[in-house]
């Protein structure tokens, strides 16, 4: 199965690699493991989105702010997290994106150098307990009645704009807006 890496912002010179799992056994284990720091990378509920970019503009987003040493959060793995929710709110962030014991479907945000991808594949491999799939299939993981409620999307919005532009408007303008 082959992995989905795109560069990030030139200026980082960071690249993000994303990893999909399905029927994971282990969540309450991968989820100590990123707490202790023996897995350096973002977890995120794979309920909560819609599509990739969305992903990839909050660890863009991320990376950039790490560029500059203005990280909102403590690392860069939390910053994907905390950038990926409207809320200011960085515990609330974590919670509502970040996974828990009863998660199955998890997405694995990685944020490296070109060279360094490939001890985060063979870690991951060793530690989850899952099904690895490809990132096309992300959109069936998506719970779309949660999306909008997490994004507070209603239905007058969705007449003029589809899901992946609403949220990645949220996330872009967060820092300048506070959603209703």
């Amino acid at each position: 199965m082959d992995d989905y890496t795109v560069p990030l912002d030139p200026e980082t010179e960071m690249f993000c690699t994303l990893y999909l799992f399905a029927n994971v056994q282990n969540s309450d284990e991968i989820y100590k493991k990123i707490v202790n720091g023996e897995i350096c990378c973002s977890i995120i509920k794979a309920a909560l989105i819609v599509d990739s970019f969305h992903v990839l503009v909050a660890a863009n987003k991320a990376a950039v702010n790490a560029k500059m040493n203005q990280l909102i959060t403590k690392n860069l793995h939390t910053e994907v997290l905390f950038n990926l929710s409207i809320s200011k709110n960085i515990s609330r962030s974590l919670m509502e994106f970040g996974i828990n014991d009863t998660d199955k479907n998890i997405l694995i945000v990685q944020i490296h150098k070109i060279n360094n991808k490939e001890p985060m594949s063979e870690i991951l491999r060793k530690n989850i307990k899952g099904e690895k799939v490809s990132i096309s299939e992300l959109p069936q993981f998506s719970d779309l009645e949660l999306i909008k409620k997490t994004y507070k999307i209603d239905k007058e919005e969705q007449t003029v704009s589809n899901l992946t532009n609403s949220i990645v408007s949220r996330i872009s303008c967060k820092d300048f807006i506070l959603v209703k």
